[in-house]
């Protein structure tokens, strides 16, 4: 499934309701653009950090500060899309069936 938005002359997009409602967006919701081989990547960051803190143990490299953590999201935020195949309608990723 894909949508059309058109930029407004202020640079800005409206995300139809459809769209929001089908990643679980909510005003203040904010959103990560990735650019991908030339390709425009928007991801929503509606997942609160703080949620995911001890889910993987204690870290092989050591702590990370919150720079390196954000630089980290940032790289990744758009990665899941190289996963995707075109055949799925709704965008899953790989093996998500």
């Amino acid at each position: 499934m894909g949508w059309e938005l058109t930029l407004s002359s202020k640079g800005q997009l409206t995300i139809p309701k459809d769209l929001r409602e089908a990643v679980d967006m909510h005003p203040g919701d904010q959103v990560v653009l990735t650019v991908l081989d030339g390709t425009l990547v928007m991801t929503p960051k509606n997942v609160d950090f703080a949620d995911l803190a001890g889910l993987l143990g204690v870290p092989p490299k050591g702590t990370a500060t919150l720079e390196e953590i954000d630089a980290a999201v940032l790289r990744a935020a758009g990665a899941n899309v190289l996963d995707i195949d075109d055949d799925h309608c709704g965008g899953e990723a790989d093996g998500a069936e």
